[in-house]
């Protein structure tokens, strides 16, 4: 099979991946129109259509759905073998591909990258903000090599069995206000049902925990403003807007000065997790990268928390 052919087969993961000819480009690094030409040509080759243009995307044909798996069984066979190499030579050098959530990258990946300076010179990050499912997705087709991903209380992740799974740290989740909120220091969550609130949408693993906790606490939440950039929750929170739950770690209060006060009931947190195939985990530049993000895990200190 030639080079471009493997090509080929690669686009095609990530045009069913996301679902459109543009989201697989912008994945890719590639144009829109280089995506397109890489699936005719491998209609060309198979003699028959392999995806569908809709009003809403791309999906594959049944021709098309069954060729995927045979591309994905050869990424994994590529990414296994690029594995086995890197492992015989041992060489500490290269670059290592990380889905990561958001605040997971401030937190730990930037950080990591300053371990790496001192402790593996020659490894570089190549850095893609994802949501935790896609990232599964990611670095079991092994588009990517690792990904930093959270779990939230009340809302389960389908984590594959055959991947590995590392946890770097637990921390709660926080409530955030206006710094003249007449709030009390400590707080139980049935006594907010009256506040309005500012949330993630509930497709997030944030928002989804927020809404089970409130009613699990007996109230729906009054939701006055709704969005998943946590720079503009953080400053609608400040003007007063409303109350949020965060974990800290994700709460941008540089951006604008807020209040975090302890949830004490119930006590709520968020796990955030390594992940990645078995194979690939053991390449010197990727235990590299995993040692270096449980160093910041282990030694950063969580930032302060509340009144």
């Amino acid at each position: 099979m030639s080079r471009a052919e493997v090509q080929r087969l690669i686009t095609l993961i990530y045009v069913a991946r996301h679902g459109s000819l543009t989201g697989a480009a912008a994945s890719l690094g590639i144009t829109t129109s280089a995506v397109s030409q890489q699936i005719s040509a491998l209609e060309a080759d198979c003699a028959t259509p392999i995806v569908e243009r809709t009003a809403t995307g791309t999906v594959l044909t049944g021709a098309g759905l069954s060729l995927l798996e045979h591309a994905e069984k050869l990424a994994r066979q590529l990414d296994d073998a690029r594995s086995t190499i890197a492992q015989l030579s041992g060489e500490l050098a290269g670059r290592v591909r990380v889905a990561t959530i958001a605040s997971g990258a401030a937190a730990l990946l930037l950080p990591a990258e300053k371990v790496l300076e001192q402790t593996a010179p020659g490894v570089a990050l190549s850095v893609v903000e994802r949501e935790p499912g896609e990232s599964l997705d990611e670095v079991d087709g092994g588009s990517v090599d690792l990904a930093l991903i959270d779990v939230y209380d009340h809302v389960p992740v389908a984590m594959p069995s055959h991947l590995l799974v590392e946890e770097v740290l637990t921390e709660p989740l926080v409530l955030v206000s206006a710094c003249d909120a007449d709030l009390p220091r400590r707080v139980a969550l049935a006594s907010l049902k009256d506040q309005p609130w500012v949330m993630p949408p509930s497709t997030t693993a944030c928002g989804a925990a927020t809404r089970h906790a409130c009613r699990a606490a007996g109230f729906e939440p009054d939701v006055a403003w709704e969005t998943d950039d946590l720079l503009l929750l953080v400053a609608t929170v400040s003007r007063g807007a409303g109350i949020t739950l965060l974990p800290r770690r994700a709460v941008a209060d540089t951006v604008a000065p807020v209040e975090m006060r302890r949830l004490v009931d119930p006590v709520l947190s968020r796990r955030l997790l390594l992940v990645a195939r078995r194979t690939t985990s053991q390449r010197p530049t990727v235990r590299a990268v995993l040692d270096a993000i449980h160093h910041v895990g282990r030694l950063s200190p969580a930032p302060s928390t509340v009144r």
